[in-house]
């Protein structure tokens, strides 16, 4: 696996070119002036998807509820509607006016399938009701996950089920649906605080035996797509109509990384050794998963039983091939400079 400007092969024999983040192989038109709304936009992906609208001239309102990042977003200049999706409250307010809607916000963690769809399944629903009722529904960027496809989770069978909202009311609103890799990048609060440690150490321990691949995009490459979505390409077709790929994007680099080119390229970007890459047997990540839910009160843990369920699959990537033919997206990070963007941020936060 090379990791220069080109990150050679991908997925699917395709060579995608890809810049060292100097410059975007995936403009983005109509974004002067567009009303966004976004939801999710205190999260990950959605700080980073609105510094990017309002830097390129849009302007932002976003879904949220009260926390500092929805105050700190006023103070960027977004229009902060309180209001929660698993409720409803602040949904109707917040689509008024809208061009443009990405929606972003999930449910990663719980403990039921009940706690996954309150969100990932019903908000989007409310959500799109909400649209449909509007005179003239903005388009709809629906940023799903990989986990959607198998859906062998709680967590992918939720996002599957948001999917299937967009479809049935895609007569009346138009619809994107873009399904991510792992999104890594400045402010990721899962990947990078769980493989560095190891990683420094100089042993990465790996979930399950054998090959493992993984799809991955760098958080601003994602943003790209999103924004690119909102203003081009087909949308979804209305259910009951034969399920089509129309509309339905899957977003990566176009590369299959195993673990040890991650930890390579984290690793040479800290500036450390090529770590030893050791697998642990399936059954005890279950075990560990089990005990981690069983002792700890409150949050999820990160390591839970719906967690370790997709480590048990053994490729998770994806071919971006219909997103570079019609939204024009190619990726603009290599993995290192992604990362090493991720481990500057880490430096330089308060």
């Amino acid at each position: 696996m090379t990791d220069g400007h080109d990150l050679g092969a991908g997925v699917s024999g395709r060579r995608y070119p890809v810049m060292d983040g100097s410059g975007r192989r995936c403009p983005v038109t109509g974004v002067t002036g567009t009303r966004y709304l976004v939801t999710g936009a205190t999260g990950f992906v959605g700080r980073r998807l609105t510094s990017m609208i309002l830097a390129r001239g849009g302007t932002v309102t976003a879904l949220a509820r009260p926390s500092p990042r929805a105050r700190a977003l006023r103070e960027l200049g977004v229009q902060v509607v309180p209001g929660d999706l698993a409720t409803g409250r602040g949904v109707e307010e917040a689509v008024r006016g809208a061009d443009r809607v990405i929606h972003l916000a999930a449910t990663l963690r719980a403990r039921t399938a009940a706690g996954f769809r309150a969100v990932n399944r019903d908000g989007v629903e409310r959500l799109v009701r909400a649209l449909a009722a509007q005179r003239r529904p903005a388009r709809l960027v629906l940023c799903s996950s990989l986990a959607a496809g198998p859906a062998i989770s709680l967590y992918g069978a939720s996002k599957r089920a948001g999917e299937q909202v967009a479809r049935e009311h895609a007569g009346r609103v138009p619809a994107v649906i873009l399904r991510p890799g792992i999104v890594y990048g400045p402010g990721e609060e899962a990947l990078l605080p769980a493989l560095l440690p190891m990683v420094r150490l100089g042993v990465v321990v790996q979930a399950g035996c054998g090959p493992r691949r993984f799809g991955m995009v760098y958080v601003d490459d994602l943003c790209t797509a999103l924004l690119a979505a909102a203003e081009r390409g087909p949308v979804l077709r209305p259910a009951p109509s034969p399920v089509s790929c129309l509309g339905l994007y899957p977003i990566s680099d176009g590369n299959a990384y195993d673990m040890a080119d991650i930890c390579r390229a984290l690793a040479r970007a800290a500036g450390c050794r090529t770590p030893l890459v050791l697998p642990l047997p399936m059954p005890a990540v279950h075990a560990m998963a089990a005990l981690a839910e069983l002792v700890t009160r409150g949050a999820v843990p990160a390591l839970n039983r719906d967690k370790a369920r997709e480590m048990g699959r053994a490729d998770w990537t994806c071919t971006p091939d219909d997103a570079v033919r019609e939204l024009g997206f190619a990726p603009a990070t290599t993995l290192t400079r992604g990362f090493e963007a991720a481990l500057a941020a880490l430096r330089t936060a308060p």
